[in-house]
């Protein structure tokens, strides 16, 4: 019993009708005919009653049908990893904080691609401490995240300072100043990336609530397009970073820089230390490096 003919079997069953499988299949309907003869002689039974109105299923053949449905499943599941597996070696995988994918835009992607057609660039958005967690377990080979970081384990390249800043809606009574500080946050609806991300925490911890601010967690979500829309709707105000700024550029929404003793922090890729890096991965830091200021990507311009 081969793959062909279990698929052509299945294909059949669902369509009862030779013609319109063949069509869903792009075979002659001749081939899937010889086929699913060849099937009922080996598995010596008929499979369906033949008509001029399609084909009716016989008993054996419902019986058959989840059998062979579960087969050819596990059969494409398992070839499907064999060729997966084989695309391992030029697979690289980078766990990045949020939406700094759309900071690089697609052209980033058409670039490397150009120059380098066999790499493929698997990346996951993620929380900080998730990326740095997948460095360690070995389940990534970059991290995109920003700092304090440990460089005891993690070998740290810069790529980019970015500032805290806060957007906020045009008609938002605290749009009208031009820098915005820790305490015009107090009794206000906040947004951010939320507590899953060490650095929410920390300056919350530290400079928010740390300093007897009161503020309204109004949500905490990372998708930057939903956040500006709730602050547009809500007259929250959202925390985030001066690379998503530079990315979204709405008339109703205001983004101020926040006036503070910290005003950022870097922005890194990172490795993990003392692991000899493969020629892929090397390729594409290279790359990186070089193609951000080229595309001044180096630099956060509000």
């Amino acid at each position: 019993m081969q793959p062909k003919q279990l698929q052509y079997f299945i294909t059949a069953y669902a369509t009862k009708n030779i013609q319109r499988a063949a069509e869903k299949l792009f075979v002659s309907r001749q081939g899937i005919s010889k086929t699913i003869r060849e099937l009922e002689q080996e598995l010596g039974a008929d499979l369906f009653l033949r008509s001029s109105k399609g084909l009716e299923p016989t008993d054996f053949a419902e019986t058959l049908f989840p059998h062979a449905k579960k087969l050819l499943d596990e059969y494409n599941y398992i070839t499907g990893l064999n060729t997966l597996a084989k695309q391992k070696e030029n697979v690289i995988t980078i766990y990045a904080l949020d939406n700094i994918v759309k900071y690089l835009t697609a052209e980033f992607f058409f670039d490397f691609r150009k120059l380098y057609p066999n790499i493929i660039l698997s990346i996951i958005e993620s929380t900080d401490e998730a990326a740095l967690n997948a460095l360690l377990a070995r389940n990534a080979d970059f991290a995109i995240t920003t700092d304090p970081l440990d460089n005891t384990n993690f070998t740290l390249t810069p790529i980019f300072y970015t500032h805290y800043c806060i957007a906020l809606s045009a008609d938002h009574p605290l749009a009208a100043k031009e820098r915005l500080s820790y305490q015009d946050l107090h009794n206000q609806k906040i947004i951010s990336k939320g507590r899953s991300f060490r650095c929410f925490r920390d300056n919350m911890e530290k400079y928010i609530l740390g300093n007897g601010l009161n503020v309204d967690i109004f949500a905490e979500i990372t998708d930057i397009d939903v956040a500006l829309d709730l602050v547009k709707e809500s007259n929250a105000i959202y925390l985030g970073y001066d690379y998503i700024a530079a990315m979204q550029r709405h008339p109703d929404i205001r983004w101020k820089m926040l006036d503070a003793e910290v005003s950022g922090q870097n922005m890194y890729i990172v490795s993990l230390k003392n692991t000899l890096p493969r020629k892929v991965c090397r390729d594409l830091q290279n790359f990186l490096l070089a193609w951000l200021p080229i595309h001044n990507k180096d630099k956060i311009i509000l």
